[in-house]
């Protein structure tokens, strides 16, 4: 009777907590979108890149000097020499045409890369918190399938006790079952450690009180599912083969970036020289322009390894976007491989297995209750039925996990 109270308590709690939860899984995936920190970091990166992309392109500012010019050092009066004067200069640095277009270009690019990498950042973030969302519904599911065999095993051992009191029964019989009974409960308590755990794990993504009660839904299994031209899909949407697409596109700028930069900025400047008059001697004022660049010859080949570094690294991309494309394939003819056995396992149970062995229990303890059958073979037919029902449960959030992880391999729902 004690037990009976505990599981009814423990079955009220759980009913209240999920009545008194509002958020589903797209809610979920939408606050774990707004709290993370790393998604905010990224967004402040592609701000600032988005900045940098006007001042690359903008003139230095111009250079005003003033000097004190050519006076006697034993003096330094500007009325004893004819050249001493009072210098102003004004300097503007020019660009070499088409650089500032190739430094905005590179940045553009750098920004793309830093977008892209959201992307694959927020598709790992879903499929992060879709893996656990799905496993604490998996866990909570299991959960219900123990409490509904011990109150089922209750009124079998109440039976037993019946029978042996009248003889018809062995002690060990109604022991047996009690320690399966004890077993189912004793995993209740395992039940609810993972249960913390998981919840724990998903409100830490969500950067709130870990010991928030999250709620889970039932699944909703598709199994039309288009799952031809999986990896053209990946290729055209997956954000990480674009990142690296991006990436040896900027390597490619990069060089491009490196020829241009090796030709000399234009320096002009004009200059204004106030004199002061000598004696009789009336000075004018002098006036100068002119202009100065650097001699591009690279003595150090400085311009060649910036060039020679941008090609070999375009390469490396290069090679790595093959790799990555390999593994996702690899991965791709795995996780459908596996979607394709928990869809016709799930079929199999539901259709075959399972009904089968509820009519071999139900057959048995009618034979059992009339003694017709033997304690073992009902004993059997209860913990077959009981692991058909969990092996159905477990295919069935195989079957999610597999679909979530073939999403995240194409970049976009299936």
């Amino acid at each position: 009777m004690k037990r009976k109270k505990i599981l009814l308590i423990m079955i009220l709690s759980f009913s209240v907590l999920f009545l008194l939860a509002d958020e589903n899984l797209t809610i979920l995936l939408d606050k774990a979108m707004r709290a993370n920190p790393e998604i905010s970091s990224l967004e402040f990166q592609i701000e600032a890149l988005n900045e940098k992309e006007i001042f690359v392109q903008k003139l230095m500012d111009p250079m005003l000097a003033i000097e004190y010019s050519n006076v006697p050092y034993n003096t330094w009066k500007l009325d004893e020499n004819p050249m001493s004067g009072i210098q102003l200069k004004l300097k503007q640095t020019i660009p070499f045409p088409g650089k500032n277009s190739k430094r905005k270009a590179v940045v553009e690019s750098e920004g793309q890369i830093k977008i892209h990498e959201l992307d694959e950042l927020k598709l790992q973030l879903k499929d992060k918190v879709k893996k656990a969302y799905y496993q604490l519904g998996l866990n909570r599911e299991l959960k219900v399938v123990s409490l509904k065999h011990i109150a089922l095993l209750e009124d079998l051992i109440k039976t037993m006790i019946n029978k042996y009191e009248i003889g018809k029964s062995a002690q060990s019989d109604i022991l047996r079952m009690t320690l399966m009974k004890e077993k189912l409960l004793d995993d209740l308590e395992d039940f609810k450690q993972k249960e913390s755990e998981i919840q724990a794990t998903l409100n830490s993504v969500l950067n709130r009180d870990v010991r928030t009660f999250i709620s889970t839904e039932s699944l909703n299994l598709n199994f039309d599912l288009d799952l031809d031209n999986l990896l053209k899909t990946a290729i055209q949407n997956r954000p990480l083969l674009k990142k690296i697409e991006e990436t040896s596109k900027m390597k490619r700028l990069v060089f491009k970036l490196a020829q241009r930069e090796r030709m000399p900025d234009l320096t002009l400047w004009a200059g204004y020289r106030i004199r002061k008059d000598i004696g009789t001697m009336e000075n004018i004022d002098f006036a100068s322009l002119g202009f100065s660049f650097p001699i591009p010859l690279d003595m150090k080949g400085r311009t060649k390894a910036k060039m020679n570094n941008a090609k070999f690294m375009e390469k490396g991309v290069d090679e790595k976007y093959k790799n990555v494309v390999n593994k996702i394939s690899e991965m791709l003819i795995m996780a459908t491989s596996g979607l394709e056995r928990q869809k016709n396992k799930i079929s199999n149970y539901n259709i075959n297995l399972i009904p089968d062995a509820e009519k071999v229990f139900h057959s048995e303890l009618s034979s059992y209750t009339t003694g017709r059958a033997n304690f073992a073979d009902l004993y059997q037919a209860q913990l077959q039925l009981i692991q058909f029902e969990k092996i159905l449960l477990k295919s069935k959030f195989k079957f999610k996990m597999y679909e979530v992880t073939i999403e995240t391999l194409i970049g976009e729902k299936l």
